[in-house]
């Protein structure tokens, strides 16, 4: 699943994207260059810079079992609270660096 921020969205959109996935394994949200935010799979698929530098922002990666992701994740108002912020404030301009650090 994914979350075209170009359009209009919810906060309720953003939970369903990190209701998507099942808490079993290292993730990160990324904005890529076209606005889409999707959940990376980053047990399976670590990263560098270089693919880093493709993106718009991303956020930091969310270990397994921390509740950053699935039902629990999306049903924590406050945290989808807190990231759908980080994300308006950082789309479609940054506000900072490409990293967008949330204070959960």
């Amino acid at each position: 699943m994914t979350l075209d921020l170009k359009g209009n969205w919810t906060d309720a959109d953003l939970a369903k994207l990190l209701a998507s996935q099942v808490d079993d394994r290292d993730w990160r949200l990324e904005v890529d260059a076209a606005g889409i935010a999707s959940l990376a799979d980053k047990t399976a698929n670590p990263t560098g810079p270089d693919y880093d530098e493709t993106l718009h922002c991303f956020l930091e990666t969310w270990m397994a079992g921390t509740d950053f992701v699935g039902p629990s994740a999306a049903g924590d108002k406050v945290l989808v609270g807190k990231i759908a912020k980080a994300l308006r404030e950082n789309y479609p301009a940054l506000k900072g660096p490409k990293f967008v650090y949330v204070s959960l």
